[in-house]
């Protein structure tokens, strides 16, 4: 299912890399730039750069300098994050803000190099109330607000320091949104003295794999998201309660799907668990892989939220479609008023306006066609009383006998 060895190898170096290993030698020549870009399309390239450290490779200097240049990002990030991330902790608790947060500083410590750590910000869950609250008290240590792909509000302060908060809205799906409640009720629980809540090993697992499966539905998953995942799972495998662990995934529906991909996970990185059916994680290696492109058909069968998420953005792209085509038959009254300066001082015209508008515009088409069609006919029917005309003729003639004099005789 996988298109190019490129892909293949990434994983066999990235699982290297993050088991201390040798990195082995490629059985094949690599397109080390189609190398660079797709893992830096994951997000994993500064992982990767450890691993071509000891390769007999023939790698071009500027595609090294560019793993370079990502593991360099990674190295300032960790130390930065780590800092930040225990005054930001403080500053809400001092301010009682009931919020609970994915801990930076020991998801770099599950890595094998701290610098390999995949995470590029501080992780912060609340509800819509306390998110402007958290805002506000970033705001005053020089945070400003970015845009984001990600959902969530995404907050940067030089020199690369993000913060990302994020609501029930993170997930698509209404049991997981259900669950993401439940979280901020057991940190509303906790000790009065204690706001800011860390996540147990168990609620973490559970959160962590909701929202990997919940990237999976929506074609956004990443190998920098597995790689965090694999982390956390190998340093509290042993510490997690499974039948509470299980019980939570069945009632949340992905209980089997779940169990698909930690076995996945555990093939990449782990212990090479022995699959039984190997076209099935083919398939979701492939989805992975080309986050969405290749494997949606047997994706969709294992995990149906794949097609309810599909159909919603369909759903949602034709009420944008829609809300476009009303904004422009509809004008607001501030572009109208500069067509009809009249509606400054009488807005209750507006309707009357926007029908004036349209069948002006649209007397406009209609007399375009028209015009077309019978210029059309007019040259059809005119066109053998033109061809008479004696001066016509007599060019169509010194024509064709330029035509013969210009021809190469063989």
């Amino acid at each position: 299912m996988i298109k190019g060895y490129e892909e293949r190898y990434l994983l066999i170096l990235l699982s290297a890399v993050m088991n201390q290993k040798p990195s082995p030698e490629p059985i094949r020549p690599l397109d080390w730039e189609k190398m660079f870009r797709l893992a830096d399309y994951h997000g994993v390239a500064h992982a990767v750069h450890y691993g071509i450290l000891g390769l007999n490779q023939d790698i071009q200097q500027s595609v090294r300098q560019q793993f370079f240049d990502k593991y360099l990002e990674s190295v300032y990030r960790v130390e930065r994050l780590q800092k930040s991330e225990t005054q930001i902790v403080a500053l809400l608790e001092n301010e009682k803000v009931n919020c609970f947060y994915l801990s930076y500083s020991d998801s770099v410590k599950s890595y094998p190099i701290e610098e390999m750590c995949c995470r590029e910000a501080i992780e912060l869950g609340s509800n819509r109330k306390n998110s402007k609250t958290i805002w506000e008290i970033l705001r005053k240590i020089d945070f400003e607000n970015r845009k984001t792909e990600i959902i969530g509000q995404l907050y940067y302060r030089v020199p690369g320091i993000r913060v990302l908060n994020f609501n029930h809205t993170l997930f698509f799906s209404s049991s997981m949104r259900r669950y993401f409640k439940y979280l901020l009720k057991i940190s509303s629980q906790k000790n009065r003295k204690k706001y800011v809540l860390e996540l147990s090993p168990d609620e973490r697992y559970i959160f962590l794999m909701c929202r990997l499966i919940d990237n999976y539905a929506k074609a956004n998953i990443s190998l920098s998201q597995i790689m965090d995942f694999w982390v956390f799972y190998k340093s509290y495998s042993e510490k997690f309660n499974w039948p509470y662990i299980y019980g939570k995934l069945k009632k949340l529906k992905i209980a089997e799907f779940a169990e698909r991909l930690e076995h996945l996970i555990l093939r990449w990185f782990g212990t090479g668990a022995v699959l039984e059916s190997m076209e099935i994680y083919e398939a979701m290696e492939a989805y992975i892989l080309t986050k969405g492109s290749d494997g949606r058909e047997i994706s969709s069968k294992l995990l149906p939220l794949i097609k309810t998420v599909a159909d919603c953005y369909a759903r949602n792209r034709r009420i944008e479609g829609l809300k476009r085509m009303t904004s422009w038959l509809f004008p607001d009254r501030k572009y109208m008023e500069t067509i009809y300066p009249l509606l400054g001082k009488m807005a209750i015209l507006l309707p009357l306006f926007w029908g004036i508008r349209l069948w002006r515009y649209f007397s406009r088409l209609c007399i375009r066609y028209l015009r077309m069609k019978i210029l059309l006919k007019v040259k059809h029917l005119l066109r053998p009383i033109v061809i008479r005309i004696p001066f016509i003729k007599k060019k169509q003639k010194t024509d064709e006998v330029s035509n013969e004099t210009t021809e190469i005789p063989k």
